[in-house]
């Protein structure tokens, strides 16, 4: 039911509009039924009665009726559709940018005008509209919170663009809604929606270069193939294939929402990544050293 309390500007004006067209559905509805009810009640056969029924051939005014008075509320509710579709996809000048990118199985978010990217785990500000620009990288992707009223498609090649201005604060959750492939239900995706304040914070965080604590854990994340597909801001490491790792400690999931970032989770995924999420382009790191595997997850847990 999520659906029916939408928390932005543009679902609750779809949420208004659809509200409408059940209380018009259902008052037509009642006159239908009321009125074959009546027929039956009030022109049914006396019990024994083998006359034949009076023939009626044709009644004009009740014709007319009962084609221009669909034919005005379909126009009505018409209207009414292209005036919400128009508010809903109208953007403010002021508005703030967001691309959003569906990969195989993950989200990956920047922030053009702020120069933050991020992935999975997306903060936004409670009362400012943001125009987010949705792009593929691969197949199709559906980028759907419930409690936005709304979703849109990712298609490869093609940018499509949803307005969203998020009104109350919460952490919502979500997924992609198009099969895109064998990990399509653990395609999830977390939007907290936050202060002014508290998202601007998170922002400075985020575009701060990493900050390692764990000076073996960097050495062994920079000699192997890691390095080859995860960007860390301040190191040598600008690859893109894979999700930003720069703050991989503050976020709460690991792979898209399949299982908590916690240490041993986190070991279980570096070592067999497969046995978590089939299927996952990100290859296995069995014969790591047991010492070089406990180094590297004490330095990824440590970029908060």
């Amino acid at each position: 039911m999520e659906s029916f309390d939408p928390v932005t500007r543009q679902g609750l004006d779809i949420s208004n509009l659809f509200g409408l067209e059940l209380i018009i559905s259902a008052l037509l509805l009642a006159l239908v039924l009321g009125w074959l009810i009546l027929a039956l009640v009030r022109f049914r056969a006396a019990p024994g009665d083998t006359a034949e029924a009076t023939q009626v051939h044709g009644n004009r005014r009740l014709e007319i009726a009962w084609t221009v008075t669909p034919a005005i509320t379909l126009a009505i509710v018409f209207i009414l559709v292209v005036q919400t579709m128009n508010g809903v996809d109208a953007a403010s000048p002021g508005a703030q940018r967001l691309q959003v990118i569906g990969h195989q199985w993950w989200w990956e978010y920047q922030f053009p005008d702020l120069g933050v990217t991020t992935a999975n785990e997306l903060h936004l500000p409670v009362g400012t509209e943001f125009t987010l620009d949705l792009e593929s990288r691969d197949v199709i992707h559906s980028f759907y919170v419930p409690q936005f009223g709304m979703m849109r498609d990712l298609v490869p090649g093609k940018t499509n663009r949803m307005t969203l201005r998020i009104d109350r604060p919460g952490t919502y959750d979500g997924a992609c809604t198009q099969y895109c492939g064998l990990q399509h239900a653990w395609m999830r995706l977390r939007v907290v929606a936050e202060p002014r304040d508290q998202f601007d914070a998170w922002i400075a965080a985020q575009r701060a270069p990493a900050s390692p604590s764990n000076a073996a854990g960097q050495q062994v994340f920079l000699r192997n193939t890691c390095v080859s597909c995860h960007a860390i801001r301040g190191l040598p490491a600008p690859a893109q294939v894979g999700p930003d790792l720069t703050h991989f400690g503050s976020r709460h999931t690991i792979g898209s929402g399949v299982v908590e970032n916690t240490p041993e989770n986190l070991r279980q995924w570096i070592r067999n990544p497969h046995d978590i999420k089939p299927g996952v382009l990100m290859p296995g790191f069995s014969s790591l050293p047991e010492q070089d595997l406990n180094a590297l997850v004490a330095f990824l847990e440590g970029l908060e």
